[in-house]
């Protein structure tokens, strides 16, 4: 039995926005796999950052930034 599983993803390739991640992927030569899992850490990442208030105002609205 396998250790790895394997999740498909699929482009729609006379979608504008879609044909240029696949250009973008192959002109830079970039590693489907690698990229796709730093996405998914980079988004766990800032899914799970805390609140933080940056700002209050003098007539009390606050600004809250998510993440970084």
């Amino acid at each position: 039995m396998s250790n790895k599983r394997v999740k498909s993803v699929s482009f729609n390739i006379t979608n504008p926005q879609e044909k240029a991640f696949l250009d973008r992927l192959e002109h830079e030569k970039i590693e489907f796999s690698r990229y796709v899992k730093e996405l998914i850490f980079e988004d766990m990442q800032r899914r799970n950052a805390p609140l933080k208030i940056v700002k209050r105002s003098a007539s009390g609205g606050i600004k809250i930034v998510v993440g970084k």
